[in-house]
């Protein structure tokens, strides 16, 4: 519901880092995927790679309604260029030093990428669509999480926050402790692409009928997940969302999860993703939160506020120390615009 398999594919190509420094190399590379459009330290960066990733930040961009002239493009792709060596040299860092417990969550990654594509051939095929291997996947997937795991290391040593710092934030931004609306809410999905042809679409629309005659009929909902949703991620859940906040699923899932009754079986809902029948299980009114409750994420706010801080310096001194050359062609003069930047996925 909250991920696009595609984005979470191209994405896997975009470092999680600050994407700031300005080209200064002035040799171009020969044409073709596999040219080389960096060199850090005894790795390289082919532009093959450096395509997918501003493919993935070009998406993001465009999902938010904003376009990239010529110019931006160039200084974008230079943004893009410095985020993967900013990458490499955090990877080759966390390469002498790996962390405990490595394999069991870059294996977790992998089961939400294949939880967002809707199993396994899903997955394949969206990676077979965008030209990547099964092999080179995985290994992407784990550097990532290499890196992450890295940089989060490196910030909770350094970043302390005495327990008087989370009561001033609280005491001084008292309007933004607010909990909005939540519902809780369980679904049964069975994907059907919009494009598909109209004898798939029926076949679909049948199968979610039928799920939701047995749910009416006395079965049990989550059960009926387990069997039937096409979302295996929350189907082992019993089909549970969890809480979420208005405006967080896709429109016509957000209506109807605000608008029915706690505990009431839901008409067949159609959405991007295909068919849903959902239950609301509970729901939570707007609040203003006490400090004891605002206390964890008030922490949670202020360690990531300044464990980017932290991080930026140790990327900063990784780069100082290492070799990098940059092969791309120079950027014409500053254009007047700077281009759109999109949010940096978690690697």
């Amino acid at each position: 519901m909250r991920n696009h398999i595609t984005i979470f594919i191209l994405a896997m190509f975009v470092a999680g880092a600050t994407l700031r420094a300005q080209p200064t190399a002035t040799n171009a590379p020969p044409t073709g995927g596999d040219k080389i459009v960096a060199r850090v330290g005894n790795s390289v960066i082919q532009r093959r790679e450096l395509d997918m990733a501003l493919a993935g930040v070009l998406i993001q961009i465009q999902q938010r309604g904003q376009t990239v002239t010529v110019s931006q493009r160039q200084q974008l792709e230079y943004n893009v260029l410095n985020g993967l060596i900013e990458r490499q040299v955090v990877l080759q860092a966390a390469m002498t030093n790996p962390p405990a417990g490595l394999d069991e969550k870059a294996k977790a990654q992998l089961d939400r990428a294949r939880a967002a594509a809707g199993g396994e051939e899903p997955l394949l095929k969206s990676l077979e669509a965008a030209g990547i291997s099964r092999e080179e996947f995985e290994r992407r997937n784990r550097e990532n999480v290499l890196v992450a795991e890295s940089l989060r290391s490196v910030a909770e040593a350094q970043v302390q926050i005495p327990p008087e710092d989370l009561k001033t934030f609280y005491d001084t931004n008292k309007a933004r402790m607010k909990q909005p609306e939540m519902a809780r809410a369980s679904h049964i999905l069975v994907r059907v692409d919009p494009s598909a042809a109209e004898d798939i679409k029926k076949a679909s629309r049948a199968k979610i009928d039928a799920a939701r005659s047995l749910v009416i009929g006395g079965e049990k909902f989550a059960e009926i997940a387990r069997k039937v949703s096409d979302d295996p991620q929350n189907a082992r859940n019993g089909g549970d969302l969890g809480y979420f906040a208005r405006g967080a699923m896709v429109p016509e899932f957000d209506k109807a999860a605000f608008s029915l009754p706690t505990n009431q079986v839901s008409e067949v809902i159609t959405t991007q993703f295909g068919y849903h029948v959902l239950i609301v299980t509970d729901r939570r009114p707007a609040k203003q939160l006490t400090f004891d409750e605002a206390k964890a994420d008030i922490e949670r706010f202020l360690r990531s506020r300044k464990g980017n801080d932290v991080v930026r310096e140790y990327v900063k001194g990784l780069l100082a120390k290492a070799k990098v050359e940059i092969l791309l062609p120079p950027l014409p003069a500053p254009a007047t615009n700077a281009p759109p930047r999109a949010a940096a996925p978690t690697p």
